[in-house]
C-alpha cells in the first residue's frame, strides 16, 4: 500500500510547491495597485498645485517690489536741479530734438511725446539732474558769441547740461528753452553748444540728467530715457522691458489747493496736469501704484464635466489709495474672462518733488 501511496504523495507535494496566484488574488493585488495610483495621481496634482501657486505668487511679489524700488529711485530725485520759478514749467528742447517739461513728473504726458500704454494704465515722465552745484541757478551777466558771463563759472564743468534760463527768478517761466552742454569753462565764462537769447540765468544739471518714461506695455513695464534714446518712438529700441507680470500703473498728482496763499500741504490728489509755473509750485508731491499678477491663473478640476477650470482666487478688482476720492484712477483687470483666477499684489508709494519742497512758498501763487 505504501509503495502505492508513496509515488502519488509525491505528485502532490509537487503541484503544490509550483502553485502560484489565483486569478482573484491578482486582480485583488491591481486593484490595490490601482488605488495607490489614483492617490499618488491626486498628491502630485496637489503638490504642483501649491507649487504653482506659491512660485506665481512670489514672481509676483518679486516683481513688484522690484520696480516699485526703481521707480522709487527716480521719484525721490524728481525735480532735482530745478529750483527756480522762471524755470519750472518750462518747455526744454533736449539733444534729440523731443521737447518736454522741465517738471519733477509728468503724469500722462502727451501721446506724441511718450506713447500710449495699456488701456486703463497710465504713462509716467521723471526728470532730474546730478549735479553737485549751486541749485538757485547762475545769473547771467552777458551773452558773447556761444559764451555766457557768469557769476560763478566754477560751478560748471565740461560736458555739463546747462538750462538757460529766460524769465526772472520768481516767474513765471516764458519761452521754450534748449538744454545746452557745456564745452569749455574760464575765470570769467563758460561756453556752450547752444545759447539761449535773452539768458538770465544758467542751471547746471549735471553731465548726467535723466528724462525717464515709463509704460505698461503687453503686461510688462518698460522705460526708455529721452537722454539716450528717442522715446516718441514706441519700439523694442528705444524701449525696454524691465520687468513682466506688471499689468496696471497709476499715478496721481499731489495738489495744494489752498483758496489763499499756497502752503505746500496737499489737498488733493488728481491727474490734472498743471499748465503754469504757480500750478507746479502747488504739486509738492505724487503717488504712484503698481499692480503685479501672477504668471499663471490658478485652476481646479469641475465637479459635474471633470474637465480643468479657472478656479476663483481673487474676489473684486485690486485697490490702492488712488482708487477713492474725488479723482480716481482705479486698476482695471477685468479685461481677461480669467482676471479672477490670478494673484495679484499692489505697491505703492508717495514721494515728494524733491526741489518744489525746498522751494517753499512762492510769492503770487
Amino acid at each position: 500500500m505504501n509503495a502505492l501511496t508513496a509515488p502519488l504523495r509525491r505528485h502532490r507535494a509537487a503541484r503544490a510547491r509550483q502553485q502560484g496566484f489565483s486569478l482573484i488574488e491578482i486582480l485583488i493585488g491591481l486593484l490595490i495597485a490601482m488605488i495607490g495610483v489614483v492617490i499618488m495621481m491626486e498628491v502630485l496634482i496637489t503638490s504642483e498645485a501649491r507649487t504653482r501657486t506659491t512660485t506665481s505668487g512670489t514672481d509676483a511679489m518679486s516683481s513688484g517690489a522690484v520696480m516699485l524700488h526703481m521707480l522709487q529711485a527716480d521719484l525721490k530725485q524728481a525735480g532735482y536741479g530745478i529750483n527756480s520759478l522762471g524755470l519750472l514749467g518750462c518747455s526744454v528742447t533736449l539733444p534729440i530734438g523731443a521737447a518736454v517739461p522741465l517738471a519733477p513728473v509728468v503724469v500722462n504726458p502727451p501721446t506724441a511725446l511718450v506713447p500710449a500704454g495699456d488701456a486703463n494704465t497710465d504713462t509716467l515722465l521723471v526728470l532730474y539732474g546730478n549735479d553737485n552745484g549751486q541749485p538757485e541757478g547762475n545769473a547771467v551777466a552777458s551773452t558773447a558769441g556761444s559764451d555766457y558771463t557768469v557769476q560763478a563759472p566754477t560751478a560748471f564743468n565740461v560736458n555739463d547740461y546747462v538750462v538757460a534760463s529766460t524769465s526772472a527768478a520768481t516767474g513765471p517761466c516764458t519761452g521754450t528753452l534748449t538744454l545746452a552742454q557745456v564745452t569749455a569753462v574760464t575765470a570769467l565764462t563758460i561756453t556752450v553748444n547752444t545759447v539761449q537769447a535773452g539768458a538770465t540765468a544758467v542751471y547746471n544739471l549735471g553731465q548726467s540728467p535723466k528724462v525717464v518714461a515709463y509704460a505698461v506695455r503687453n503686461g510688462s513695464l518698460t522705460s526708455c530715457d529721452f537722454m539716450a534714446s528717442d522715446c516718441r518712438v514706441n519700439n523694442a529700441t528705444n524701449w525696454t522691458a524691465v520687468a513682466g507680470n506688471i499689468i496696471g500703473l497709476r499715478a496721481q498728482y499731489g495738489r495744494d489747493t489752498n483758496a489763499g496763499a499756497m502752503n505746500g500741504q496737499v489737498d488733493t490728489w488728481d491727474q490734472t496736469t498743471p499748465t503754469s509755473s504757480c500750478g507746479w509750485a502747488r504739486t509738492p508731491a505724487v503717488r504712484v501704484g503698481l499692480l503685479a499678477r501672477s504668471t499663471q491663473y490658478e485652476t481646479t478640476i469641475d465637479p459635474t464635466t471633470k474637465q480643468r477650470v479657472g478656479e476663483v482666487v481673487t474676489a473684486n478688482t485690486p485697490t490702492w489709495s488712488g482708487s477713492t476720492g474725488t479723482s480716481t484712477a482705479p486698476f482695471v483687470v477685468n479685461g481677461d474672462a480669467y482676471w479672477q483666477s490670478y494673484r495679484y499684489r499692489v505697491f505703492e508709494s508717495t514721494a515728494p518733488a524733491r526741489n518744489i519742497v525746498w522751494m517753499g512758498g512762492q510769492s503770487g501763487c
